[in-house]
């Protein structure tokens, strides 16, 4: 989960992944903000420090330390993933329907409304951030397959 795709999948209630798997916030690599309320998702699940060195360093975390920091909430090889999920489905669902609405309804209370604050906020910073040399470079870099040089204009 790169980039948009790891706003996605930080929306879901849990993540399974495999080990091989990469998960990487790559904005700031291409001179861009991040978007998809990653400002709100990513420090609740892996805490401020962590999401603020995914954030400015664009780093690659693999699989195995995703779940170390709470990225995701189990490993499966790549060809059990659907198993484990369903495993996971499962024991919820082994619980009181109403209760666990409840309990989801309850946790994710104002989260909706948290991440359009931090969508708005997040769109206010892409935008002026489209218009410098440091994102045209970002972008043809990424194209290019090269180490961007950016300059700060």
């Amino acid at each position: 989960a790169i980039g948009g795709g790891l706003g996605l999948a930080l929306s879901a209630d849990f993540r399974v992944a495999a080990p091989e798997a990469r998960f990487a916030a790559n904005f700031a690599r291409l001179g861009f903000h991040h978007g998809f309320g990653l400002t709100v998702t990513l420090p609740a699940l892996v805490g401020q420090q962590k999401a603020l060195d995914m954030l400015y360093t664009g780093r690659r975390v693999k699989g195995e330390e995703a779940l170390v920091i709470g990225l995701c909430d189990a490993l499966a090889p790549i060809e059990e993933l659907r198993d484990k999920a369903g495993e996971m489905a499962a024991e919820i669902a082994g619980s009181a329907p109403l209760a666990v609405r409840a309990i989801r309804r309850t946790m994710r209370r104002g989260l909706a409304d948290r991440v359009r604050i931090a969508t708005d906020h997040e769109l206010v910073e892409q935008d002026w951030l489209r218009e410098t040399d440091d994102f045209r470079e970002g972008v043809r870099a990424t194209a290019g397959r090269r180490t961007p040089e950016f300059t700060g204009a």
